[in-house]
């Protein structure tokens, strides 16, 4: 079992150089026990915007807070707290924040394709 209060992690289990704008907090991921999936909080600043993303696994997304928008495969949908979204394998995307508030969602990969993990301290 692993529990972790998302306010509760360390600065230094913070991911905030991966994008500019964009903080990556790692939830529940292999290295804590979970044996398929990890779950990350990604948090988009003002004007913040993630990097444009193709990869050949499926990713669920679950917004919390604020107002944003996801381009996928050229086309723009906006996104408010409680949408979720299917990216399906190989679809193009890329989410930015918009309004006055931050942007914040959840979201669910599989093991083992998180790079971006690589650069923070897990040790919590």
């Amino acid at each position: 079992m692993h529990k972790i209060n998302i306010d509760e992690i360390p600065q230094d289990g913070i991911n905030q150089v991966y994008m500019k704008g964009v903080s990556i907090r790692y939830l529940v991921v292999e290295e804590f026990g979970a044996p398929n999936f990890e779950l990350r909080y990604f948090e988009l600043q003002k004007g913040g915007k993630s990097a444009l993303d193709q990869h050949p696994y499926e990713h669920e997304v679950f917004v919390l807070k604020g107002k944003g928008k996801m381009l996928i495969n050229e086309k723009e949908y906006e996104l408010r707290p409680n949408d979720a979204i299917l990216v399906e394998p190989n679809e193009i995307h890329r989410f930015f924040q918009e309004g006055d508030e931050s942007f914040g969602f959840l979201c669910v990969v599989p093991n083992g394709v998180s790079q971006s993990k690589k650069k923070v301290n897990l040790n919590y």
